[in-house]
C-alpha cells in the first residue's frame, strides 16, 4: 500500500510542480484580466466537495421532476463524485428521518433500529464505514460502535443532504465507504423569507396506536439581507412496538447428544446434532417524545467577510417496556440431563432448563447537542481564509431503569431450530418419556431429580430477581480547523489551498447496576418487602400478551409495586456497593488526531480539470476497562460467590499515515461528465473493538486438577458447571475449564486504510433523461473483523489480564480457551463493483427512478482464524432502489422499493492446520448473516392549493421482517435464528402549509 500512495504522491506533484514552476515564471498568453479589474473582482473558489452545499443556492421547487432536476444541477456541480437530496424533495419521499430519505440514494442502504431506519451503508459498506457530518463539522453517537444514528434529525430541519463517494484532500478521510454531510437550512440559501408548518398523525399496525407529530421551519432576511436566519422545530410523540425472537447474543450453539436409557452402545453411535443455546421472546414497546431544534445565524458585513453560528439541539425522553421470556437450553448441557435426540429433524429435549420472564421498564433522556461557529475572508486580490469551532455532544441518560424476573427451574423443554424461528415448549414427565421412548418408574428418577418443575402450577414461577441500573454515556468531540487559499491567475494552476484539523473525543460509559435475588433478611422485618420477596407470579394482575409469549407476565402497575416493596432489600443484600455489573462496562475513551494537507487545482484545458494533494493523519487513543468474572452457582464459603472486577492498565495506541489523491473532471460535451478518482482513506476501529477488556461468560466451569485435560476437547471429564460436594478450600486448585467463553477488546488495534479508484460516466441528453454508470474499487488494508470462538491462551491476547487477582480458584496465566471472541486486524480485502442509475420522466406524467449497486469482495484474514477467502464484513453484494410513479400539477403518487443482498456481520473461526470437516475445530457455522431484504412503499400527495398540500405514506406494505441468522451446518439442520424483528406497516397522513 505504501508503494501505491507513493506512486500517487508522485505523480501528484510530478503534475503539479512543473506547472507551478512554468506558471510561475511566465503569465499565461491568454490572462485578459488586468491588475485593476483582479483588484475588484474576488476570487471564485472552485467548489470543493467539503464546501459545494455551502455555494449552490436551494431553490424550492414543487414535485418529483424539478426535484429531480435540481439534485442532478448540484451533482453535476460538485468536485466530488456524490449524490444530493434537497430539503423539498424531502417531503415528496417516504421519509420518517433523514435515514429515511437516503434510501433512494445509489449504493445507499439502511439498517434500521424499531422500525426506523437509522444508520447508512454505501456501496455495501456498513454504518462503520461511512463518516457523518453537520455542516461540515463531526456529529457524535450514542453507543460503542462510531455509528452516528439519524433517526434524531428531522428533515424539516434540513437545507441539503450530500452523499460523498469520493474524498478531496480537505475533507475527514475516516471513511472507505463514503460520506454525509448534512447541510442546516439556510435563509441565504433560500434567498427569501419563508415560513412553513407541517402536521402528521401516523399509525403503526402492531402498536395499534396514533403518534403525532409537528414541525415548523421558515427563513428571515434583515439588515439588508446581510444578515440571514434559518431555523426549524420540530416535536414528536412516537408509539412503536417491535416483537423479536432471538438466540443468546454470545454464546454458541451446543452440541448435544444422548437420551435417557441408551445403552452404552447405543450412545456410542447415537446422532450428535448442535442447538441453539437459548430462545427469547421479546417484546419493546416504545414511547419516545422527541423534540429537535435548528438555528443558523449567518452574517455577511460586505464582500469580503462573513460569518456564521449554527446550532442544532435533539432531545428524545423514553418510556420502554421490554417483555420477555426466556428457555435456556444451555441450562441441559449434562449427559444425564439430555432426554432426547433426533439426528434426522434435529429436534431435542432436554432436562434442568429455566423457564423465565422479565418485565423491563427504562426511562430515560438522549440529548445531542451540536453548534459551530466560524467565517470566512477574502484578503487582498487572491487570498481567501477560513475557520470554525465546533462542539458535538451526546449525552444517553437512564435513572431508575427496573426489571422484575419470576422464574421456574428444572423443567423438560423440547426444541427445534429453524432459519427464521426457534421452538420452545415445556413437557410433561410424561410426554418426554414418550417422546423419547422410554418408561416412567415410580421406584425411582429416572431424570435424577433434574425434572422436578411443573410450571402448569402457575404458582411455581417464583418472583427472584430484582434489577435496577442509573447509567449515563457521553460523546463528545471538539474540533478546530482552519483553512487558507491563495488564487492564482494562470493557465494551469487554480489554486492552491492548505489547512489543519484538530479533534479531540472523549467517550464516557459509567453504570451503576444492582441485579440480585432479594432475601426476606433483608427486608428487616418490614412486611410488605418480605410479602413481595416470597411472592409468585399468581400473587398480582398477570396476563399472556398474545401468542408471541408461552406465559403470562405481570401488569405495570404490579411490577411498579413488586419494586417498591423489595427496593429496600437493596442495601443489605448488596453490601452497599454496586454490583459487578455496574463496573464491568464501565471505561473512559479519548481520542486526539490531528490532520494537515495541501491540495491545488489544475486547469489542462477547458474540458479537463485535475484535483490533487495530500492529507496527513495523526491518532492518539487510550482507554480505560476491566476484566471481570461472575457466577451465583459456585460458593466459596458462607455467602461468598464469584464476583470479580479488577480494573485493566490504560491501554493507548498511536499511529499516522498520508493520504495522497488524484481527482480529474472531464466534460467532452455538454451533455457528457467523466470523472475519475484514485484518493486513499480509512477507518477506525469502533470504540467496543478496541477499548481495552475482557469479559468472562457468566457461567463458568471449574475442573479438578487431578484429571488431566485434553486440549480443544469440547467435553471435558472431570469439569464442573455447579457445585458437587466440593469444598471452598478443595476448590482452590481447581483451574478455569478451557472451554469458558471470553470477550475481548483490542487496544492494539490500527485503522484499515484503503486504495480507492473510482471513476464515473453521466449522461445527461436532455431534462427529462439521466443514464450514469459508475465503478469502483478499494484494495483495504488491515480490515477489522469481529471473529468468534477462536482458541487462544490468555498469554497470546492483546491485553495482559490480572488473572492473579481470582483466588477462589487457579486461572492459568497461559490457559488456552476454546472460545475466545475477539476483533482482529484482518491482512487484505478488495472490494470492487458498478453502480447504475436511470430516471426517466415522460409526457404523460409517468416516471421512473432506478438505481442498483452490484459488490464483490473478498477478504484475506489471518490463518490462525480462518483458512479461507470471505466477503467483507459489512457488505451487501446487492442493492436496487425503484420508484414508479405518475405526477402532474396537482397530484403525486408514487411506489417505492428497495432491495438489499445479505450481509456477512461475524465469522466463525476455522483456522489453518486443523480438520475442516470437524466442527469443534471448524466453526464456520457460528458465520452471522443479516438475511436479504425487500420493503415496499407507497406516497401520495395532493397540492390543495398553492400554500396547503396534504399526504399520505404507506411505509413497509409487505411488513418486512429484519432477519439475522447464524450460518448452521449438517448438525443444526441448516441455518438457525440469531434475531427475528417484525415492526408492521405504518401509515402516515400529514398537511404541509406554506405561510408566503
Amino acid at each position: 500500500m505504501t508503494s501505491m500512495k507513493l506512486t500517487t504522491l508522485a505523480t501528484a506533484l510530478a503534475i503539479a510542480i512543473p506547472v507551478y514552476a512554468q506558471n510561475a515564471e511566465t503569465p499565461p498568453s491568454n490572462q485578459q484580466t488586468s491588475p485593476q479589474e483582479s483588484a475588484d473582482k474576488k476570487p471564485t473558489e472552485p467548489k470543493s466537495s467539503n464546501e459545494n452545499a455551502d455555494a449552490i443556492e436551494v431553490i424550492t421547487v414543487q414535485g418529483v421532476f424539478q426535484a429531480d432536476l435540481k439534485a442532478r444541477a448540484m451533482e453535476r456541480d460538485s468536485d466530488s463524485y456524490s449524490n444530493v437530496i434537497a430539503t423539498d424533495d424531502l417531503g415528496n419521499f417516504v421519509d420518517q428521518n433523514i435515514a429515511e430519505s437516503l434510501r433512494r440514494v445509489p449504493g445507499v442502504t439502511l439498517e434500521r433500529s424499531e422500525g426506523e431506519g437509522k444508520y447508512v451503508a454505501v456501496r455495501g459498506l456498513g454504518p462503520k464505514f461511512v463518516a457523518v457530518s453537520m455542516n461540515g463539522a463531526e456529529l457524535s453517537g450514542i453507543g460503542d460502535d462510531r455509528k452516528v444514528g439519524l433517526d434524531g434529525v428531522s428533515g424539516d430541519s434540513l437545507g441539503a443532504i450530500e452523499i460523498f463517494k469520493t474524498l478531496t484532500p480537505e475533507m475527514n478521510l475516516n471513511s472507505i465507504g463514503g460520506a454525509v454531510n448534512i447541510k442546516a437550512i439556510s435563509a441565504f440559501d433560500r434567498n427569501k423569507d419563508t415560513l412553513k408548518a407541517k402536521f402528521q398523525e401516523s399509525y403503526n399496525e402492531l402498536k395499534g396506536e396514533f403518534s403525532p407529530k409537528f414541525s415548523i421551519d421558515g427563513t428571515k432576511l434583515l439588515l439588508d439581507e446581510k444578515l440571514g436566519i434559518g431555523f426549524a422545530l420540530s416535536y414528536e410523540d412516537r408509539k412503536t412496538q417491535v416483537d423479536e425472537n432471538r438466540h443468546h447474543s454470545t454464546r454458541e450453539l451446543n452440541f448435544l447428544k444422548g437420551g435417557i436409557g441408551l445403552s452404552p452402545d447405543e450412545l456410542a453411535i447415537a446422532p450428535e446434532i448442535l442447538i441453539p443455546a437459548q430462545v427469547e421472546n421479546r417484546r419493546e414497546l416504545a414511547r419516545r417524545k422527541r423534540t429537535n431544534a435548528t438555528l443558523n445565524i449567518e452574517f455577511r458585513s460586505d464582500e469580503n467577510n462573513s460569518y456564521y453560528l449554527r446550532g442544532n439541539y435533539s432531545n428524545y425522553t423514553d418510556d420502554d417496556i421490554a417483555l420477555r421470556e426466556y428457555y435456556n437450553f444451555y441450562n441441559g448441557d449434562q449427559d444425564d440431563e439430555v432426554i432426547f435426540v433426533d439426528g434426522q429433524t434435529k429436534a431435542f429435549a432436554v432436562s434442568d432448563v429455566d423457564v423465565m420472564n422479565q418485565y423491563f421498564i427504562q426511562e430515560g433522556e438522549k440529548t445531542t447537542k451540536n453548534f459551530s461557529i466560524g467565517g470566512q475572508h477574502f484578503i487582498g486580490e487572491s487570498w481567501t481564509f477560513d475557520y470554525e469551532y465546533a462542539h458535538s455532544e451526546s449525552d444517553d441518560l437512564g435513572v431508575g431503569d427496573r426489571r422484575v424476573q419470576f422464574r421456574e427451574r428444572e423443567n423438560i423443554v423440547y426444541g427445534q431450530a429453524f432459519k427464521d424461528h426457534i421452538d420452545a415448549r415445556v413437557l410433561t414427565q410424561a410426554e418426554a418419556a414418550a417422546l423419547g421412548g422410554f418408561e416412567l418408574n415410580p421406584d425411582s428418577d429416572v431424570f435424577n431429580g433434574e425434572a422436578d418443575a411443573d410450571i402448569s402450577t402457575l404458582s411455581n414461577m417464583e418472583f427472584d430477581n430484582l434489577f435496577m441500573e442509573d447509567s449515563v454515556r457521553t460523546d463528545k468531540i471538539t474540533s478546530i480547523k482552519a483553512n487558507l487559499r491563495k488564487d492564482f491567475y494562470w493557465e494551469h494552476l487554480n489554486y492552491i489551498k492548505t489547512g489543519f484539523t484538530y479533534n479531540a473525543r472523549e467517550h464516557n460509559n459509567n453504570k451503576d447496576r444492582w441485579s440480585y435475588d432479594p432475601s426476606t433478611e433483608d427486608c428487616l422485618g418490614n412486611e410488605a418487602c418480605i410479602y413481595t420477596v416470597n411472592s409468585n407470579i399468581t400473587d398480582y394482575g398477570h396476563a399472556i400478551p398474545d401468542d408471541h409469549f408461552d406465559y403470562p407476565l405481570a401488569y405495570r402497575n404490579e411490577v411498579e409495586f413488586i419494586v417498591d416493596n423489595s427496593v429496600i432489600t437493596r442495601e443489605s443484600a448488596t453490601g452497599g456497593e454496586a454490583s459487578i455489573d455496574s463496573t464491568k462496562d464501565d471505561y473512559l475513551l479519548t481520542e486526539d488526531t490531528y490532520a494537515a494537507y495541501i491540495m491545488a487545482e489544475l486547469p489542462l484545458s477547458d474540458e479537463l480539470t485535475i484535483i490533487t494533494g495530500v492529507r496527513y493523519v495523526n491518532t492518539e487513543f487510550s482507554s480505560t476497562g476491566n476484566l471481570s468474572l461472575e457466577n451465583d452457582d459456585w460458593n466459596f464459603g458462607g455467602t461468598h460467590t464469584l464476583d470479580v472486577s479488577v480494573p485493566l492498565p490504560e491501554a493507548s495506541i498511536e499511529y499516522s499515515e498520508y493520504f495522497p489523491s488524484l481527482h480529474l473532471r472531464y466534460e467532452p460535451a455538454d451533455d457528457l461528465l467523466v470523472r475519475g478518482s484514485l484518493w486513499t482513506s480509512f477507518t477506525r476501529p469502533s470504540f467496543k473493538q478496541a477499548r481495552g477488556f475482557a469479559k468472562f461468560d457468566d457461567d463458568i466451569t471449574l475442573c479438578d486438577p487431578t484429571v488431566e485435560q485434553i486440549p480443544e476437547q469440547s467435553g471435558q471429564e472431570g469439569c464442573y458447571a455447579s457445585p458437587e460436594g466440593q469444598s471452598a478450600i478443595e476448590l482452590q486448585n481447581y483451574t478455569l475449564g478451557q472451554n469458558n467463553a471470553v470477550q475481548v477488546g483490542n487496544p492494539n488495534l490500527v485503522a484499515m486504510t484503503s486504495n480507492n479508484l473510482d471513476t464515473s460516466v453521466g449522461w445527461y441528453p436532455s431534462k427529462d433523461l439521466f443514464v450514469e454508470i459508475a465503478l469502483f474499487y478499494k484494495d483495504i488494508d488491515n480490515f477489522i473483523v469481529d471473529v468468534k470462538g477462536i482458541r487462544k491462551g490468555l498469554d497470546e491476547l492483546p491485553l495482559t489480564l490480572p488473572v492473579d487477582h481470582v483466588t477462589d480458584f487457579v486461572i492459568p496465566q497461559d490457559l488456552a480457551l476454546n472460545q475466545v471472541d475477539i476483533t482482529l486486524n484482518g491482512d487484505k480485502a478488495t472490494v470492487y463493483g458498478i453502480e447504475l442509475s436511470y430516471n426517466q420522466f415522460f409526457e404523460n406524467g409517468l416516471f421512473w427512478q432506478s438505481n442498483m449497486t452490484f459488490v464483490h469482495s473478498e477478504a484475506e484474514l489471518d490463518p490462525t482464524i480462518r483458512d479461507e477467502k470471505m466477503p467483507l464484513p459489512g457488505q451487501a453484494d446487492t442493492t436496487v432502489n425503484i420508484s414508479f410513479g405518475w405526477e402532474d400539477d396537482d397530484l403525486s403518487l408514487r411506489l417505492i422499493g428497495n432491495y438489499r443482498d445479505k450481509i456477512l456481520e461475524e465469522i466463525g473461526s476455522c483456522p489453518a492446520g486443523i480438520d475442516v470437516n470437524d466442527p469443534r475445530y471448524c466453526k464456520d457455522w457460528m458465520d452471522r448473516y443479516q438475511d436479504d431484504l425487500v420493503t415496499v412503499d407507497f406516497k401520495m400527495k395532493y397540492d390543495i392549493s398553492d400554500r396547503m398540500s396534504v399526504y399520505f405514506d404507506a411505509i413497509n406494505i409487505t411488513e418486512q421482517a429484519d432477519l439475522r441468522y447464524l450460518q448452521g451446518n449438517s448438525l443444526s439442520g441448516g441455518n438457525v435464528l440469531y434475531q427475528k424483528e417484525k415492526y408492521g406497516s405504518t401509515y402516515q397522513l400529514g398537511i404541509n402549509y406554506k405561510f408566503y
